[in-house]
């Protein structure tokens, strides 16, 4: 069971082993390090294992969404792709797009909620270059490994509301790129229509 607050999370961690926690940290990385941080403060762990165990948590995590995209290509995407109509060669320019774009995508879908899993599976999927993308998840979680730790070691219990507006903010870029997508599929069909009367007159 994870942890849905900060109070249970601390709870939780301050009883169990340095493995449990990492286990944990897999599945749900900030909230679980936060508090297991804030419990070394108190001096229930030490702080460098924490912080060792919540980076390579971060990691194990992404590597495997990225494994499973990427046994799962067949289903996850060529499949997927003919229910909604891309054809193969319009799926290996959104390769080529994944391929250069990968640090920019990966920074996205891991600050958004709902869409880390999909994106980083579908990172997987389009066959993105392994060492690039491990060295990209590096580069994103190890500034994010750093911030969740001193929240957790310095603010204690006030990291709680500090979490509260981190949730809030990735919820608003939710609704932000909700909206961005809507407009460009209505601007889309929109200039479609208008080049197609333009053809006809």
């Amino acid at each position: 069971m994870i942890p849905d607050s900060f109070s249970s999370a601390i709870a939780f961690v301050v009883s169990q082993s340095y493995l449990l926690i990492f286990v944990i940290m897999v599945l749900e990385g900030p909230i679980i390090t936060t508090a297991a941080a804030f419990a070394a403060s108190l001096g229930y762990f030490n702080i460098w294992i924490i912080f060792v165990l919540s980076l390579l948590g971060d990691l194990v995590g992404d590597g495997l969404h990225y494994v499973i995209g990427r046994i799962g290509r067949v289903a996850f995407v060529e499949k997927l792709g003919i229910s909604f109509g891309i054809k193969k060669n319009e799926l290996k320019r959104l390769e080529k797009t994944m391929h250069k774009h990968l640090g920019k995508s990966m920074l996205l879908v891991k600050f958004i909620p709902f869409f880390t899993t999909p994106g980083l599976m579908m990172a997987g999927a389009l066959k993105a270059p392994p060492k690039k993308y491990i060295l990209y998840s590096f580069l994103i979680t190890l500034p994010r490994t750093i911030f969740f730790v001193l929240l957790g070691f310095y603010f204690g219990m006030a990291a709680s509301l500090v979490l509260d507006y981190l949730k809030l903010g990735e919820y608003v870029l939710l609704i932000g790129v909700f909206v961005v997508f809507v407009v460009f599929i209505l601007f889309r069909k929109i200039s479609g229509k208008i080049a197609k009367e333009i053809e006809k007159d």
